[in-house]
């Protein structure tokens, strides 16, 4: 009956358990709980420095992997944060329209006008060249999709300069859409355009402006629609066309 009573004892106390438990065995060893953030990362270390490559890799992802992916999104998240910041400083200097272009490199013809314009050393300073315009076969109609983003263009007052066959500047030019030229320019430099039909807009040929963007007609129509943000920069680059 006593020995019954002392193994209940040792029980309650725990004393039945010693030989489980390290601790006690050891009582200066520290449970993991107590170890200090150092301690830690130097078990870690030791730990990690004992494994192969392939178990040190796979030891990583599988307990650093949160850290990881979070250093990767903090990453991301800068990198877009600096980015947005960045286009957020960019303006466009000159927005030009072009319709029925055949190219699509117009680095080297935006680089010319920025230079033109003087600001081609202002890396947030940008001339705008979209190519995204066509007509039918026929030259004087817009197609549909081309029609409605003409549309949208004009009326939010996002492009400076329209490029365009003669046969549509015919079609289009109603309701004094477009700027009198020879108020923008100036009466001596509009004059230096030789034999135009009107004043609202100029007809060009033999100017590089062909070649640049592949343009297959003549003349080369160039239009300032009446709400075009950059009125100046757009006389600016119209007039130097004239010494081309």
């Amino acid at each position: 009956m006593a020995e019954n009573n002392q193994e209940k004892v040792m029980k309650e106390t725990g004393a039945g358990r010693a030989d489980h438990d390290e601790s006690v065995l050891n009582p200066e060893q520290k449970g993991t709980s107590d170890l200090s953030k150092k301690e830690r990362r130097l078990i870690e270390k030791e730990k990690i420095k004992n494994m192969g490559m392939k178990k040190k890799l796979e030891y990583i992802w599988m307990y650093y992997k949160p850290v990881i992916f979070g250093v990767i999104g903090a990453i991301a998240f800068i990198i877009g944060a600096f980015n947005f910041y960045e286009h957020s400083k960019i303006k466009t200097v000159l927005s030009i329209s072009v319709i029925n272009a055949v190219t699509s490199d117009t680095d080297a013809l935006a680089q010319k006008i920025s230079e033109t314009l003087g600001c081609e050393d202002d890396k947030y300073s940008e001339v705008e060249i979209g190519m995204n315009l066509t007509t039918g076969e026929t030259g004087d109609e817009l197609e549909y999709y081309a029609q409605m983003a003409y549309v949208t263009q004009v009326q939010a007052g996002s492009v400076d300069v329209l490029i365009m066959p003669e046969a549509l500047y015919k079609n289009l030019n109603k309701d004094d859409i477009f700027l009198n030229l020879e108020d923008l320019l100036g009466k001596d430099n509009f004059g230096a355009f030789e034999d135009q039909t009107d004043k609202t807009h100029l007809a060009l040929t033999n100017t590089y402006l062909s070649e640049s963007l592949g343009l297959r007609y003549e003349p080369v129509c160039l239009v300032v629609p009446y709400n075009a943000p950059n009125k100046e920069n757009a006389a600016k680059w119209l007039t130097s066309l004239a010494m081309d």
